[in-house]
């Protein structure tokens, strides 16, 4: 907290040596690592935790994110696919590996999984929630269901460049060029300001 990042390594490190393996500490390393935007080392540190917990959801949880950073999508939804598989019920669960599989992969089959997955998520009020059902719904070319989800999403979540690049691809899909346009201009104004491309 106090910025002495080199001591802060120092003292996790420490305390992993005594307690191999803690979820608490191998978060807390790696979390410092990507602070410092060490993702390889981030990575590494989770990695040591699951050899010695290899069924640590939390553990494969970050483990994800990181691969996701790092652009291993496939090594991503492998992991989200796993964690499904021993945690359905999970909504953040099946929220990521929905969001993931329509992001990085196109094929009809790979979308009919993820909407399947995302399902649970239909009438959601979140909205990080509803721009992952509306973006399923509209690359399965249903855009009048997309837009109910996306437009609050995107009200929701302005500053998100990729949620409002869904929803003019659905404005796009709908035939409604003068909303697409506008939209899509707010994208490319967020990725002037920084935001992820």
């Amino acid at each position: 907290a106090t910025g002495d990042f080199e001591k802060a390594e120092e003292e996790f490190s420490v305390l992993l040596d005594e307690i191999p393996g803690s979820t608490a500490i191998v978060m807390a390393l790696s979390n410092l690592q990507a602070i410092q935007g060490n993702r390889e080392a981030a990575l590494t540190v989770v990695n040591d935790g699951l050899a010695v917990n290899p069924e640590n959801g939390a553990l494969l949880f970050a483990k994800a994110g990181i691969l996701e950073q790092n652009g291993d999508f496939e090594g991503t939804i492998a992991i989200y696919e796993k964690l499904y598989a021993a945690n359905s019920s999970s909504i953040v669960i099946a929220n990521n590996l929905a969001s993931t599989i329509t992001t990085y992969r196109d094929s009809r089959e790979d979308l009919e999984r993820a909407y399947n997955v995302a399902r649970r998520l239909r009438n959601t009020q979140v909205p990080a929630f509803q721009d992952t059902y509306g973006w399923i719904a509209a690359r399965l070319g249903n855009y009048d269901e997309a837009l109910g989800y996306l437009e609050p999403a995107a009200t929701a979540l302005p500053s998100e460049a990729l949620v409002q690049f869904h929803l003019a691809e659905t404005y796009s899909g709908l035939g409604r060029k003068a909303e697409a346009i506008e939209t899509y201009q707010k994208v490319l104004d967020l990725q002037e300001d920084g935001a992820t491309p």
